[in-house]
Formats: C-alpha cells, sequence, structure tokens
C-alpha cells in the first residue's frame, strides 16, 4: 500500500479530515509543519507522496519545501489551500515536483494522488461515497422486515443489520451508528431494555433510536412514545416516510 505524509496545521478540522478518509485507502503518516520534524518523518517514514496543507504556512515554512527537495526531488507533492499561499512559495512548483489544489475536495485530492501514483480512482471514490453514507442499524428479530428495510434504506445510507440486542451491542462497538431503528416486541431482550442498554453507554447515549412496533393501540403507543425516541412507526414502515424522518433528525442534529 503507498504511502502518504500527510503535513499541516492539526488545530484545523481540515487535515485530520483528509487523513481520516486517505487512511482508508493508503497508509497515511500526520506530521506538524515543522522542518526540523518532516525532515525526520521523510527518512524515517520514506513516503511516496507528500500532501501538504499550506494554509497556516508562513514565509519561513519555505523551509519544508527544500527539506522534501533535498531528501528527493522526485517525490511528489501536493499542496491545498489558498491561491495566495501557493504564491508566497512560487519557486517550488517550477520544476513540476509540486502541484496544487486551489479548492480542495475529497474527490479531487483523490484524483490528484491517484494520478500521481498512476492509479485509477473511480474505485476509491466509489468506497469514500459509501463510507461517507450515515450508518444506521435495523434491530429486528424478523429477517423478512430487516431485508425490506434494508432494501429501503441501502440507496442512500450504509445499513447493518442485527437481529437481537446483544448483536447491535456488538455491531455498535465496531461501527458506530448514526442512528437506530429498534423493534419495540423483540423476545429475550425487548426493545425497551435495550435503548436502556444504549442509553447507558456514554459513546451511544445520544445516537437517535426510532422504534418501530407492530401494535398500533393508542396504550401501546403511549407506552413507546415515553421513552422518548426520535421517532417511532408501525411495521411496516412506508419507505418515503420513514426516510423524511431520518433525514429531519439529521438536519436537526445539523442545526444544533
Amino acid at each position: 500500500m503507498r504511502k502518504i505524509l500527510i503535513v499541516g496545521d492539526f488545530s484545523a478540522d481540515s487535515t485530520s479530515d483528509v487523513n481520516s478518509f486517505l487512511a482508508q485507502h493508503f497508509h497515511t503518516q500526520l506530521c506538524t509543519n515543522s522542518a526540523k520534524i518532516v525532515r525526520s518523518l521523510l527518512k524515517l517514514y520514506t513516503p511516496d507522496l507528500v500532501l501538504m496543507d499550506i494554509d497556516s504556512f508562513e514565509p519561513d515554512h519555505a523551509e519544508i519545501f527544500e527539506a522534501i527537495q533535498e531528501y528527493n526531488e522526485e517525490l511528489p507533492v501536493i499542496t491545498m489551500g489558498k491561491e495566495i499561499k501557493k504564491q508566497m512559495f512560487i519557486s517550488y512548483y517550477y520544476s513540476g515536483q509540486c502541484k496544487h489544489i486551489p479548492q480542495p475536495s475529497k474527490e479531487v485530492i483523490i484524483k490528484e494522488i491517484c494520478k500521481a501514483f498512476n492509479m485509477n480512482a473511480d474505485a476509491i471514490l466509489n468506497a469514500v461515497v459509501e463510507t461517507e453514507k450515515r450508518h444506521i442499524i435495523v434491530v429486528d428479530d424478523n429477517p423478512v422486515l430487516l431485508r425490506n428495510m434494508r432494501n429501503m434504506l441501502q440507496d442512500k445510507y450504509r445499513v447493518t443489520l442485527a437481529t437481537s440486542a446483544a448483536q447491535c451491542m456488538k455491531v455498535m462497538g465496531m461501527d458506530k451508528p448514526d442512528l437506530i431503528i429498534l423493534d419495540y416486541e423483540m423476545p429475550v431482550v425487548d426493545g425497551r431494555q435495550t435503548l436502556e442498554m444504549i442509553r447507558s453507554e456514554e459513546d451511544y447515549k445520544e445516537v437517535p433510536v426510532i422504534f418501530l412496533t407492530g401494535i398500533a393501540d393508542k396504550e401501546h403507543v403511549d407506552a413507546v412514545l415515553d421513552l422518548k425516541p426520535a421517532g417511532y412507526f408501525v411495521k411496516p414502515p412506508m419507505q418515503t416516510k420513514i426516510i423524511n424522518a431520518i433525514e429531519n433528525i439529521f438536519l436537526k442534529q445539523a442545526e444544533s
């Protein structure tokens, strides 16, 4: 797997965000924007490419460009940030070693990296899109309903199916969900108990939960609502209604 040294100011979210999605497809190593540390990591890590967020760079950061040139004049370097920052170091771009992305999106960054490595970017871009989908766990002891729910949601979300509370908790530990759709009437450990388990975990207590219930009488619905879920639906839910409910939940989270 190709190795990428990522240089930047980690007080900004952008550098860490770039690392999080590149690390799924390449070996990555974060490095602060210190010329001394860059020199050390070039020798220790021996990267195949250097990716630099130069928005935080000042004129004295020219030492970083010099360190890379001294290490290997043919090592590909991709910089990203404002055009005015590139102009500050423009002489280092004349040789063609450095390429600049003025408005970096994940798609553009992947394409530039793949171009440098002579790789096809399509497979990686497709994987990035899939990974960026919100993760939803659907918990129900009925395999037919689980399959139907997956068919309803999988075009828009990453969907993981679980047939019990125990399986749900195991999945959560491996891949934290953005939302859980939970059957209220499950055997052994029912929806109420499962919700209590979820909310007892510090890392998951804020994950929104939508209940599914097979019983529509007022007393039963009131019992469900007493648990203050993010929403509830009587089985089987309509695709458009449940997706609208999910999107409204995510929208409220983004606004809060």
